[in-house]
């Protein structure tokens, strides 16, 4: 593909999406492993912090159990923020490989990861912040923003050129794509909203049945954990197929020198 045609290309939904399962299912073992370590762990923590502080982990449904969920809640956003940094971080290394046919191993892309963890905390408070004022200013720049630096951190990972960089060079590939790109991010919106839905409709339909709302607070806990590890990592490695799309119909590059990076 010649860099004329490369930048003439159309976003290929369909591919996108079949990128990101192929990922995800030639590495599922590994990746499930790391995610609920990494983001399924620290959302049961979350959890059962917020439960504690309702009073509902002990049945007494009473004054909040401020001695045990303050530490669980603050320990479970602390090992999250860096958690799912690294397993952004690890997917998008895993994703790059398996597109680029090789068999990756998550493991090991994951010790490769924590040289980035500080960059990449301070990219995600810099678009945490620019994003959140967008959204303060009537919603629709918030959206914007976030369409356009959607593939930064696989920016960062793969090209390093610093947080403002990464920032600029992911609005620099989205420019003439975000339509598309913002449409796949809503129809993942929708699918992670109706997993979510039927979830919570069977915990609280088994809850009646069984005639114990208690125990169910434990369920939907380690529930919410499963979920939040599931949808850490197929968010990555779309977000991954994103950043590779683009590569590819703009600039003509392939994973095999994506992960020329690596070598």
């Amino acid at each position: 593909m010649t860099a004329a045609q490369a930048t003439s290309a159309n976003f290929d939904f369909g591919r996108v999406v079949s990128n990101t399962f192929r990922v995800v299912g030639a590495n599922l073992r590994e990746l499930s492993i790391i995610a609920l370590l990494l983001a399924g762990l620290p959302a049961a923590l979350m959890g059962w912090g917020q439960a504690a502080l309702g009073g509902a982990l002990d049945g007494t449904g009473d004054a909040p159990n401020l001695g045990v969920g303050a530490p669980l809640f603050g320990l479970g956003v602390f090992t999250l923020m860096i958690g799912s940094v690294l397993l952004q971080a690890a997917t998008i290394r895993v994703a790059v490989a398996t597109l680029n046919g090789d068999k990756p191993s998550a493991f090991r892309e994951l010790s490769r990861s924590y040289g980035v963890i500080l960059p990449i905390i301070g990219l995600a408070i810099v678009m945490s912040f620019g994003i959140g004022l967008g959204m303060l200013l009537l919603f629709v720049p918030g959206i914007i923003l976030a369409v356009m630096w959607i593939v930064a951190t696989p920016v960062y990972v793969m090209e390093r050129p610093g947080v403002f960089g990464a920032l600029g060079r992911s609005r620099n590939l989205t420019r003439g794509h975000r339509w598309p790109i913002f449409g796949l991010s809503v129809v993942y919106f929708v699918a992670y909203f109706v997993v979510s839905a039927v979830f919570g409709g069977i915990l609280v339909a088994l809850a009646m049945i069984a005639g114990d709302f208690n125990g169910m607070s434990i369920t939907s806990t380690i529930a919410n954990a499963l979920l939040g590890a599931v949808s850490g990592v197929v968010t990555s490695a779309g977000i991954s197929a994103i950043y590779y799309e683009l590569r590819m119909i703009k600039e003509g590059v392939g994973a095999a020198q994506l992960a020329a990076v690596f070598d």
